[in-house]
């Protein structure tokens, strides 16, 4: 999974360092279909939380930082109405800074600034993210805000969670009650990678990756017409390191890389070839060779475990705040 792109959106979701995706919540307390239509909303709020208005506005925005990085899926979204998993989420955090603020849990700017410097980094090499978050007009400050947030909510958490002890009887009863969970899906997979990204590590420009597509998809051509994969790899693959073993990446799970690369190699069959793959570091090109299912072991899953268990009783508190607040949805 892209490390980057990850770091940019844990700045907007640290309370669920736990899991892998966006908790979905059922808000406690309130009637909410799957969506509620926006034009109806006019320039009212969309929501409120407590003493703290939600604009349209500033919905929009945070929307369109999750959709950009891939955390939310965008596919049969209508424009128009609120994502459930998006409202959710800022409701979710924003509870837990109004605690953390009257808790006195506080960041400082150098801390802000630094984060936001390791986000502008990562958004300067992917040219199609930033697009699309100007495009939504995420300003700097919008940012900064988010990442205060985030860090303020990360600190709110940590203190949280400090002094709560995880036994290795509580671990192991998790572990026997959730086995299912533990049963990972693994794909091995061969690629030829045609970068898009620089000596700098920098997105090339538009007219230079019009380019590189046509020589991935010749490439890609060469595949189709039965020509070796691995000596294609070995010749073309601008990742060197699996290159010269012929593409092989060796056996991975979904969390392991890219998620616009996974979502795409998982939905193929033993021995077919994908068509091209576009993430931030360019086309790929992906046959996959093996599917297999592994069960990770009690041991191997313990810091999952705990993390998970841990994860489960601040969302609990969370929900707590939910039920003695005053949440709002302005239809």
């Amino acid at each position: 999974m892209n490390k980057e792109i990850i770091g940019m959106v844990n700045y907007l979701r640290q309370r669920n360092s736990g899991g892998k995706k966006l908790k979905k919540i059922v808000l406690m307390g309130l009637t909410i279909l799957i969506s509620i239509n926006m034009v109806a909303c006019g320039n009212k709020t969309v929501a409120k939380i407590n003493d703290v208005n939600v604009s349209k506005e500033e919905y929009k925005k945070t929307e369109e930082f999750l959709y950009a990085t891939g955390y939310i899926e965008k596919e049969d979204k209508n424009s128009d109405e609120i994502n459930n998993d998006v409202l959710s989420f800022i409701i979710d955090n924003e509870v837990a800074y109004q605690d953390a603020q009257k808790k006195n849990i506080k960041v400082e700017d150098s801390e802000v600034n630094e984060k936001f410097e390791q986000l502008k980094q990562t958004l300067e090499t992917n040219n199609v993210y930033k697009e699309k978050l100007e495009a939504a007009g995420v300003t700097e400050d919008f940012l900064k805000e988010e990442i205060k947030k985030d860090l303020t909510v990360a600190k709110y958490k940590e203190n949280f969670i400090k002094d709560i002890n995880v036994s290795d009887k509580e671990m192991e009863a998790y572990y026997n009650n959730h086995k299912d969970q533990f049963n990972i899906e693994e794909v091995k997979a061969s690629q030829i990678l045609i970068s898009t990204l620089d000596k700098d590590n920098k997105e090339v420009s538009k007219e230079e990756k019009e380019k590189l597509k046509e020589k991935a998809q010749s490439v890609l051509d060469k595949v189709k017409n039965n020509e070796d994969f691995a000596n294609l790899a070995k010749e073309y693959s601008d990742d060197k390191n699996s290159g010269k073993d012929g593409g092989d990446l060796g056996y991975f799970a979904k969390s392991d890389k890219n998620i616009e690369f996974t979502k795409e190699v998982f939905k193929l069959d033993t021995n077919q070839v994908s068509n091209l793959i576009e993430t931030p570091y360019g086309y790929h090109i992906v046959k996959v060779t093996d599917k297999r299912t592994v069960t990770k072991s009690l041991e191997d899953s313990k810091d999952d475990i705990k993390a998970r268990i841990l994860n489960e009783k601040y969302t609990k508190h969370i929900d707590s705040l939910y039920k003695n607040g005053k949440i709002t949805i302005t239809e």
